[in-house]
């Protein structure tokens, strides 16, 4: 579900901007990159804390 969140936050987002995503399913650590990639947006950075993880992309130009 953070993916989909994701998309459509970014939707709403100009070129350049970064959004930062806090998400507590695991499974987020090894999908947010991946998405980020596919859906042609800039993955920056995964960070763990706890049982958080905090994941930054920036909004590519579409």
């Amino acid at each position: 579900m953070p993916v989909v969140k994701t998309r459509l936050e970014l939707e709403n987002m100009l070129e350049g901007e970064i959004l930062e995503v806090i998400a507590d399913d695991p499974g987020f650590e090894k999908d947010f990159p991946s998405w980020c990639t596919a859906a042609g947006e800039e993955f920056l950075c995964l960070i763990k804390e706890n049982n958080l993880f905090l994941g930054y992309v920036r909004k590519r130009k579409k």
